[in-house]
């Protein structure tokens, strides 16, 4: 309740029992407090609305007037307030949602039914691109985000963790020379992902040994994650991809995983699946109902 609902219903009451004191018992506030909210609406109209003698108080001319136009204002504002109270918990309404191409077909794609099943009056707008938008200047309500967070002024909800792996078609590695360490990278063609590739370099971790390979100026760069693993399967050359988005290539021998006893990144180590969101989005009914229903289903949407 702002304060203004709070002067014109103190003076109400006063004018309905002709008493600070009845007044301020029902509305479990202090006399004085009463009597201050009354000045204050006298002070902002320029007028006495209540005449006070040691016994009675009764209204003026003026408090006679501004006592219809009051309950009337009053009635919308308590009518606007249980509107907006409802519009608080009720789940509807547009609600627009980036998510990476390859891990919305495979793993998000089965639950947007259900979710729609579940808030039939949310209207979904669901944009799959690898392109990592700006949640505000693309008005964007929330988005999933692959890999190294950045921006800090975003909530982010951690959804699952993931890891990358080298890898390249069986025909090519036959056809180059072998990859035994990571400076034979150097004589490869690498394919690279132009959204996460920090500084045009891949890292690679054993033990406590880092090794940078530069991939500025190689064979591909891309902003789509599907392409990169199509060229790869072509054999046009050696991928960083995630585990997760060529499993079924690694699987079934398409795709041959490349070093395996290193750690390897495009980015950063410190990479995961999360669910991000604006700050002045998390008091949103849809965004928190989008939200909670991924975190209940982390299982479904792990990467391991």
């Amino acid at each position: 309740m702002n304060e203004l609902t709070q002067r014109l219903r103190t003076f109400l009451k006063v004018a309905e029992h002709q008493s600070f004191n009845v007044a301020a018992r029902e509305l479990d506030i202090a006399s004085s407090t009463a009597t201050r909210h009354v000045n204050h609406l006298e002070r902002q109209l320029g007028e006495p609305l209540l005449v006070r003698t040691t016994r009675h108080v009764r209204l003026s001319p003026a408090g006679e007037r501004a006592l219809i136009r009051f309950r009337a204002i009053l009635a919308e504002v308590e009518q606007l307030e249980d509107e907006l109270e409802t519009l608080s918990e009720r789940v509807a309404g547009p609600l627009r949602i980036s998510v990476p191409w390859r891990y919305s077909r495979l793993y998000l794609a089965p639950l947007v039914s259900e979710f729609m099943q579940r808030y039939p009056e949310v209207a979904l707008d669901i944009v799959s691109s690898d392109q990592r938008v700006d949640l505000i200047e693309d008005h964007f309500d929330v988005a999933l985000r692959i890999g190294h967070l950045e921006d800090s002024s975003l909530i982010a909800r951690h959804i699952s963790d993931q890891r990358f792996v080298l890898a390249a078609a069986p025909s090519y590695l036959a056809a180059q020379p072998p990859i035994h360490r990571p400076e034979d990278l150097e004589q490869h063609r690498l394919l690279t992902f132009s959204y996460t590739t920090a500084n045009h370099h891949w890292r690679l971790v054993q033990g406590d040994r880092e090794h940078r390979i530069s991939v500025r100026a190689r064979a591909l760069r891309t902003n789509n994650a599907d392409i990169l693993t199509q060229a790869a399967l072509g054999a046009a050359g050696v991928v960083v991809q995630p585990l997760w988005a060529i499993r079924e290539e690694l699987a079934s021998g398409r795709l041959m995983p490349v070093l395996e006893d290193y750690q390897v990144t495009s980015s950063d180590f410190d990479t995961g699946i999360h669910v991000v969101y604006a700050r002045e989005n998390q008091h949103n009914p849809r965004v928190r109902a989008w939200i909670d229903f991924l975190l209940a289903r982390r299982e479904r949407l792990s990467c391991h």
